[in-house]
Order: structure tokens, then sequence, then C-alpha cells
């Protein structure tokens, strides 16, 4: 538990907050949820020794820090000299973080994926953006279901650093492939000779305009969206 409590006043807010509060009200919401989970697990091993900021943790509070409660979870008072001294261990992340957090900022598509990640809306429109678009994945077609759910993460406040993010090569996944089928297959650009592929086939079904749908119920965690969310994954992985 000290490690929740230990992120420094980075975010300015209107009232103070107990830590305790804080991680309650974040730990209630679905996408801060995840994000101070990812946080717990991957800020554990900082100490007051540590000089330099693990990859893993910047990407944690990079995202936590991209959703409201988030940002609110930054500003908690601590209650106790434990949570005093725990803050000063992630202190060595604020440099990295808060550049990576500002909206020039160009961040890689791992942590553009994280904050993405991080908000319940976004989330959703890129596992839709995962099952749909398969067959670009591996160079086959872009459909018109894979185009529109393309257009659909797109719209997403959350993802506007996945438009301009780069590609660091510590993917699990071919990013740079990935990005060339989008551009040749989905926005018909023209490849390095210069020759456009042809269009993909149309396939059986081309609409899923179901995420614009959600957006009433999925500004809280609902037992329907939750339910929905793990569908997805497991489809996905089949």
């Amino acid at each position: 538990l000290g490690i929740l409590l230990s992120l420094t006043l980075w975010v300015g807010s209107e009232a103070a907050i107990t830590c305790e509060d804080a991680r309650l009200k974040c730990a209630y919401r679905e996408g801060c949820g995840k994000a101070l989970q990812n946080f717990i697990i991957s800020c554990s091993s900082l100490h007051q020794l540590t000089r330099n900021c693990p990859e893993e943790c910047q990407n944690a509070l990079i995202a936590l820090t991209s959703t409201d409660e988030g940002q609110q979870f930054m500003s908690c008072d601590c209650d106790d000299q434990y949570c005093k001294e725990t803050k000063e261990r992630v202190e060595v992340c604020r440099p990295q973080v808060l550049r990576a957090t500002m909206n020039e900022t160009i961040v890689s598509c791992t942590v553009a994926q994280w904050i993405c990640g991080a908000d319940t809306l976004c989330s959703t429109a890129l596992n839709f953006y995962h099952i749909f678009c398969r067959s670009m994945f591996l160079g086959k077609r872009c459909s018109p279901r894979c185009e529109n759910s393309i257009n659909i993460l797109r719209r997403q406040e959350k993802a506007a650093k996945l438009n301009t993010c780069f590609c660091n090569g510590r993917e699990d996944y071919d990013c740079d492939a990935i990005r060339k089928n989008m551009e040749t297959m989905c926005f018909m650009k023209k490849t390095p000779h210069g020759v456009k592929p042809p269009p993909p086939a149309a396939p059986d079904v081309i609409s899923n305009e179901v995420i614009p749908r959600l957006h009433s119920s999925a500004t809280s965690s609902s037992p329907a969206l939750i339910t929905l969310l793990c569908l997805l994954y497991i489809h996905w992985r089949l």
C-alpha cells in the first residue's frame, strides 16, 4: 500500500484530498484503476537510492496521470511519515513523466497505448481495432470494418498520441509493418515504388458503429461494459 501513496504533487488541485481517499476514488474508476494496478506492479522496485526511473514505471505513471482521477491522486496529502517518504521515491520519475504528458511531446507507441488503455472509451475502441483489423496486421487487406474501427479510435481524445507515436523496436508486435500496412491498405497512400495497392474486398458486415453508443454507459465501470471488454479480450486472444 505504501507505493500507492508515493506520488508527489505534480498536478495542482483545487482542494486537498488524502492519499487514501484519492486511491479509492481512482481504484473505482475502470481506466484509472487499471493504470493504478500497472503503477503498483511497475514501480514496486523504486527505492530512495534509485537515480533512474525504470521505463515500465515511467509508462505506468504517464498512463495514470492521463486520467482525471489519476491527476487528483497525484496531489493527495499524506497523513503519515511513511507516505511522505515514499513520495520521494518516485520524484526521480518526475522529469520524464511531465515531459511525456505534454501535448506536443511525441512518445513511443507503447506509451501511447498505455495512455489510451487508461481511458474507458479509448480502451474499448482499441479493443475493437485489434479485433477487426487482424487481416490488416497480417498484410492481407483493410476491410471497411477495420477502417471504421480506425476512424472511431482516432476520434478518441486519449488516442491523440497514437496518431503521432513512433516505433522503438521494443514492442511485442511488428510496429513498423503494421503502420506500413495501415498507410498503404487503409489510407491508400502510395508505396515506396509509387504503386497503390488494390482496394480491399468488402466483408459481409461493413458497420461496427457500436463504440459511440457506449458513451453514455462507459463513463462508469458498469458490469455490462466490463463483461464486454472481457469477451473482447478472450476473443482476441483465441
